[in-house]
């Protein structure tokens, strides 16, 4: 089969020492202290065998994220930018939806010719976090197109347990192609649905609420603080056009990011200030760490932008002010999936506006090349077209 395949020269930074069993499976913790000279080819491999426990789909569509533009790109000495879980070469890709076309053994809720999308956290169930019910801290994780092949291919092998069915957003929209698109941007959603409502339960119908970051993640925090009803939805980004699309998916307010951002929020809204943050911008100390009284007493920061920079913060206004700070990872577990499946079943989240183009897989270096601008807010690949 077709795969979009990223390969890596294995060359640990001076201080970064790789554990023993990173040295052994190739898997670590911390990409960019080890991967360098990132290289992304379309190459033929052979199609995934699949277990009893896992089924096989016909990809028809996958978003290319910031995460694998991270494992694409380097910095001036060569390694790669993404700072978390990877292992090379992979196939990358992990937002995606197919068409099952075989089903293994052990496999008994789900049938061929079924529509899916599926968890990119692939959680093992048995480690002390699983069994508390942290899957997205799993100490024994695996990820999809970070350390197990994913969807950038015709074909990919996934556990049953990570899939869930599109049938309601099919039937809504009458249009399977439209449903599998869409039934691809569950899991980034997902990301945000995670950080906005399951790890601190402080979200409140009302709320005025600030966005850093009109990428992907960013956009969908949006149209989730819409649908939850936000009274007013602040969002920043540099990308004119990324603006163009907050606005489009429910922003009340886009701006580039101000001189003086407390003074902005606060003007905003009428000095009280914003009562929950999501930081998908992954700069950290150009968003959080000037805030101060911008935020109002009680309010909710969510950091869901992966940074490895340390980032000071305004502590005694934390502490003053009540404010909570969750740092957020991942998206399974807690009814995400279904939860977002049904939101854009309901027509109460609808993400087709941060479609702006479709690519085969012979044109996926051409997508990555025109996702350096960061001026779209989703490319998405069609493998089978």
């Amino acid at each position: 089969m077709k795969a979009l395949q990223l390969s890596a020269d294995w060359q640990p930074k001076l201080d970064y020492t790789p554990s023993e069993e990173e040295t052994r499976t190739r898997k670590v913790k911390s990409g960019s202290s080890v991967w360098r000279n990132p290289k992304l080819e379309l190459a033929t491999l052979p199609d995934p065998e699949v277990q009893p426990d896992e089924v096989l789909l016909e990809v028809a569509a996958v978003g290319i994220c910031g995460s694998d533009m991270h494992m694409v790109e380097s910095s001036d000495d060569g390694y790669i930018l993404y700072p978390g879980l990877t292992k090379f070469p992979n196939i990358l890709g992990h937002e995606f939806s197919g068409r099952i076309v075989e089903v293994g053994h052990y496999v008994n809720n789900l049938n061929v010719g079924d529509l899916v999308t599926a968890e990119e956290v692939n959680w093992c169930g048995l480690c002390d976090a699983c069994r508390r019910g942290l899957v997205n801290h799993c100490t024994q994780m695996e990820e999809i197109g970070f350390t197990t092949p994913g969807a950038m291919a015709k074909y990919i092998a996934v556990k049953a347990k990570y899939c869930w069915k599109l049938d309601e957003l099919a039937e809504r929209l009458s249009n399977e192609s439209e449903a599998l698109v869409l039934g691809a941007m569950v899991e980034p959603t997902g990301v945000s649905y995670h950080a906005m409502f399951n790890r601190l339960s402080t979200w409140k119908p009302g709320n005025y609420a600030a966005v850093f970051g009109a990428g992907p993640i960013g956009l969908t925090a949006i149209a989730l603080a819409k649908a939850a009803g936000a009274s007013q939805i602040i969002a920043f980004d540099v990308s004119e056009n990324r603006l163009e699309t907050a606005e489009a998916l429910g922003a009340t307010t886009a701006l580039t990011p101000p001189d003086n951002l407390n003074e902005a929020l606060l003007e905003l809204t009428r000095g009280h200030g914003v009562d929950f943050v999501i930081e998908a911008a992954g700069a950290p100390t150009h968003t959080l760490a000037p805030l101060t009284n911008g935020l109002a007493v009680g309010a909710t920061v969510a950091h869901v932008g992966r940074s490895e920079r340390p980032t000071s913060l305004s502590l005694e206004h934390y502490q003053v002010r009540g404010v909570q700070l969750a740092g957020s990872l991942g998206h399974a577990g807690h009814g995400t999936f279904p939860n977002v499946i049904r939101l854009m079943a309901s027509g109460r989240l609808d993400l087709r506006p941060m479609v702006s183009a479709r690519f085969s897989l012979d044109k996926a270096q051409e997508a990555f090349k025109r996702l350096e601008s960061r001026e779209d807010a989703k490319l998405m690949l069609l493998p089978n077209n």
